[in-house]
């Protein structure tokens, strides 16, 4: 694109060779328009704006004589509006960058320029996403609603789907928080974007070993086995989830599994005898259930440290009578 600068020299060339009729002073405001326009670019965003739209108005009038003059006016109108947008944002004016970008969208669109109409379309998503998480402690509802136009003009806005998960969370919408989270989950593993992904992931493991915490505490064993479950299936690593759901399965004479989610309960375990004592006891009573006495001595002997000392010195000496 030429400068301003040859762009006026050029102009004003055109104006001292037009014949002086009522067309040619039309044609001549044009030009002055597009000059005084090219003058307030930097300094000026929005008088710029307003003069190339001056402009342009006077070449429609003029007609095929202005065509030129006009182009370079539309030409300037859409990175015009996109810096207006910009400027906003910078100032952290959200609600209103939000409809700049719109209109620059608008303009770029009218005036064929795919870079601008690229660049306002990617941002102004992002926008409604920020302006929802501004707004997530203040006014959910109104939070939820600019989250939804983010991710409605970029189903793939990872974090957007993050944060309407983590505000059902406050609502108690379960149902929505877990569609929510697992979609930030789905878009975070296929977008590259792992953190975000993780972040969900942890997210509902804590509410779901919360919850199981809370049935357990109301001795609803179904609703219980529910939960810890769910904190598996995102990951849990917590060796109390595990060790819970051994002594629930234990309840529902389901040894096999019992045994299998104890070893797991071991895996993740970090601490020393002590910490491991219940683990080992849960074990041995699984095995029992088994049928498989040798098995649990071994299990009960590694239990006996701490609180399940004596329950599992009673279990090897009187129940098993183990060697």
């Amino acid at each position: 694109m030429m400068k301003y600068k040859q762009l006026f020299l050029i102009i004003v060339s055109a104006f001292i060779l037009a014949p002086f009729t009522g067309i040619s002073q039309t044609n001549n405001d044009a030009i002055s328009a597009y000059n005084e326009g090219a003058q307030l670019i930097k300094s000026d965003p929005g008088g710029a704006i307003e003069a190339f739209n001056k402009c342009i108005k006077l070449c429609d009038i003029v007609g095929d004589d202005a065509e030129e003059t006009r182009v370079l006016a539309e030409t300037q109108l859409p990175g015009l509006y996109y810096k207006l947008a910009m400027e906003s944002y910078k100032q952290k004016k959200i609600e209103e960058a939000i409809e700049r970008f719109k209109k620059a969208g608008e303009i770029a669109d009218k005036y064929n320029n795919s870079n601008i109409l690229a660049k306002a379309n990617k941002v102004i998503p992002q926008l409604y996403m920020v302006q929802g998480n501004s707004l997530m402690k203040q006014n959910p509802q109104e939070a939820l609603k600019n989250l939804d136009k983010a991710v409605e003009l970029n189903p793939n806005l990872t974090k957007a789907y993050l944060s309407k998960g983590l505000i059902y969370k406050d609502l108690d919408d379960e149902l929505n928080m877990k569609a929510s989270l697992t979609k930030t989950i789905e878009l975070g593993f296929a977008n590259n974007d792992i953190k975000t992904a993780d972040q969900a992931e942890q997210v509902l493991r804590t509410f779901y070993f919360n919850k199981a915490v809370i049935s357990l505490q109301a001795e609803n064993m179904d609703e219980a086995e529910t939960s810890f479950k769910s904190a598996v299936e995102y990951g849990s690593k917590n060796p109390m989830v595990y060790f819970q759901l051994g002594k629930i399965y234990n309840s529902k004479k389901q040894y096999e599994l019992a045994v299998k989610t104890l070893k797991r309960a071991e895996e993740f375990e970090n601490g020393g005898d002590t910490e491991k004592a219940g683990i080992f006891y849960e074990m041995g009573n699984a095995y029992i259930g088994l049928d498989n006495n040798s098995e649990a001595c071994i299990a009960f002997k590694k239990a006996m440290f701490g609180d399940y000392a004596e329950g599992a010195k009673y279990q090897i000496e009187v129940v098993l009578k183990c060697n």
